[in-house]
């Protein structure tokens, strides 16, 4: 029996990054970014890492 298991990547924040250009980088939407992370705009800084589901 096999599972197949899925993995999501994380990104970690960059300098003079944003939700925007993380939007556009992995091509979803950028509410989806929040709601999988549970945070808001101003919680995305320079470090954080966030789970990028596609």
């Amino acid at each position: 029996m096999s599972i197949n298991k899925r993995t999501f990547p994380y990104h970690q924040v960059k300098k003079g990054e944003n939700l925007k250009i993380l939007s556009e980088k992995y091509k979803i939407d950028s509410t989806k970014i929040l709601l999988d992370n549970s945070i808001s705009p101003k919680q995305i800084k320079e470090g954080v890492f966030l789970l990028i589901k596609r």
